[in-house]
């Protein structure tokens, strides 16, 4: 698979990453218990299910991620090279090409205790992310590999993995979005004034 210059692949990240952090400032930690928990349906999550779920990735993959930076790493500017795994994981998630639905898990179900405690890490977990994003610059992202969350018999290159979960990040963020749209419409119907049929 044709490699993509190393610069631009960390560039494009970072800033896609930076834009849901700052959705998250301006948006969600202003979020009322409501509006963090309100759910289409018994079988949707709600925002602060959104933002646990992605939280488990963060917990599993940073520590990782923190792990690799305080190694020796040979720097290397070589163009990042998806992996034929990689790039099928990340398509997988890609809102734009498909919007087929897939089961969390085990590890990555969601338990929201505090929605307010779910919207701050996932705060302070994209600050962090977007650190170790410009870290990585200097990082082989084609040589370094990471175990998967859901089995440590597989692993990707780092590249992969951080491909996935800025695209992961954007299809939970869309489906926050449509929350938003749905919680936004309830509001409207329940102040509405019901007229009386004559």
């Amino acid at each position: 698979m044709k490699g993509i210059e190393k610069k631009a692949f960390i560039t494009d990240l970072y800033q896609r990453t930076d834009a849901i952090l700052n959705l998250a400032i301006s948006q969600y930690q202003n979020l009322n218990e409501e509006a963090l928990t309100f759910a289409v349906d018994e079988q949707s999550w709600n925002i602060a299910q959104c933002l646990a779920h992605l939280n488990t990735y963060g917990h599993y993959y940073l520590p990782k991620m923190k792990a690799i930076l305080a190694k020796p790493n040979e720097v290397s500017l070589a163009p990042y090279a998806p992996s034929w795994l990689g790039n099928y994981f990340v398509g997988m998630m890609d809102v734009a090409k498909q919007r087929k639905k897939y089961k969390a898990a085990k590890q990555h179900q969601p338990q929201v205790k505090d929605v307010y405690a779910e919207v701050t890490e996932f705060i302070d977990q994209q600050e962090t992310f977007l650190k170790y994003l410009k870290a990585f610059e200097r990082v082989d992202v084609n040589k370094v590999k990471i175990p998967i969350s859901i089995s440590k018999w597989v692993k990707l290159r780092l590249g992969d993995v951080l491909a996935f979960m800025v695209m992961h990040n954007e299809r939970h963020i869309d489906q926050i979005r449509n929350i938003q749209r749905a919680h936004s419409n309830a509001l409207t119907e329940r102040t509405v004034p019901t007229t009386l049929a004559p």
